[in-house]
């Protein structure tokens, strides 16, 4: 029973803070002037005046123990509130802030297509702002960049991408660091950087699940991820490029004979482009003779070719060959090297 007593203890707190930041929350409101984005106040910290008092109780209690399950809770029923409070009154506020808070909290548990899709909201909430100053943007704050950059205790994405890239480095004969990686990524459109970080935050959590127990389920989700990451390099393609297509295409305008880039390789990847067949029953097989081409510009690319055509055509995952491949990290180091090549070529 003395358990029962703690549970309804720990409830009955949490619906304290909850209270509370709701009442802190409407009175903000009430006090509050519309925000037009068209229009912002001209001064940036103005945006929040209304969500402080509600965002305070949450900094300097559940926030600060890490308790970010709870914390996603406290933020989601504050958001509902606001959105009734928008709907009811005709008005709008600037939700750059609680979008924010309540993305970080979902990331930092692993919801990962919850917590970035938040986390760009926000972003999409502060364009009147980072639009003229770029400090501005989620993307340049802590709150935000600690997943990126890593703190103390936990790896971040970049310091996983840096690992992944010694492929890429010892092929090359170069050195990556992560300013090379920063300014890759800060190169990237919204759309793909975001795609591309929460991506590849998704690939290492679904390796550490596949490596406890393999399981099919995993495997689709790595493989589908994997595809996402090569539909990620074709999306910035095209958006740095203002061109259309899919990846092949694509790779043929941007190396094509009056390109002035490096094309050795292309050739021997045209050659052998069609053993990036969907085809379910030869993907063993044409990975093999992806394999083993000596050129590792051609390779890489058309490793990149066969996950994203493969993928887009088949939930097969029963292939253990291609697992011990995407276990041994030698199809996403490929796909990591042909986006730093991709980058160093000045295509992405």
């Amino acid at each position: 029973m003395v358990f029962v007593k703690t549970a309804n203890d720990i409830v009955n707190d949490l619906n304290f803070i909850i209270r509370s930041g709701v009442g802190a929350l409407r009175e903000g409101m009430k006090k509050a002037r519309k925000f037009d984005p068209n229009n912002p106040f001209p001064n940036y910290d103005e945006k929040n005046e209304y969500f402080n008092g509600a965002n305070n109780i949450c900094q300097f209690s559940l926030w600060q123990l890490g308790l970010s399950d709870l914390s996603e809770r406290y933020y989601t029923i504050l958001l509902s509130e606001i959105r009734e409070y928008e709907a009811k009154s005709t008005t709008n506020f600037n939700k750059g802030m609680v979008y924010a808070n309540l993305g970080v909290s979902q990331v930092d548990q692993g919801k990962i297509d919850e917590g970035f899709a938040n986390i760009l909201k926000a972003h999409m909430e502060d364009e009147p702002y980072h639009k003229t100053d770029p400090s501005r943007s989620i993307f340049n704050l802590r709150l935000y960049s600690q997943f990126e950059d890593g703190v103390e205790g936990r790896e971040g994405i970049k310091d996983y991408i840096l690992k992944h890239s010694q492929l890429y480095q010892k092929e090359e004969s170069k050195t990556i660091d992560k300013a090379f990686l920063s300014g890759l990524i800060s190169s990237l459109d919204t759309d793909s950087h975001i795609l591309f970080i929460s991506v590849v935050e998704k690939i290492r959590r679904n390796l550490a699940i596949l490596a406890d127990k393999d399981n099919r389920f995993t495997r689709l989700q790595i493989f589908l991820c994997l595809q996402d990451l090569c539909l990620a390099i074709e999306n910035a393609l095209k958006t740095k490029n203002s061109l259309s297509g899919t990846l092949k295409p694509l790779l043929d305008i941007l190396f094509s004979d009056t390109s002035m880039r490096n094309r050795l390789w292309k050739p021997l990847f045209d050659n052998n482009y069609v053993f990036t067949s969907s085809d379910a029953s030869n993907i063993e097989s044409n990975l093999k003779t992806i394999f083993s081409i000596g050129d590792n510009k051609a390779r890489r690319l058309l490793i990149c070719c066969l996950i994203r055509n493969f993928s887009a055509h088949n939930l097969d995952v029963g292939n253990d060959y291609i697992f011990e491949k995407i276990k041994d990290d030698t199809i996403f180091d490929n796909i990591i090297s042909s986006i730093l090549f991709l980058h160093d070529l000045k295509c992405i």
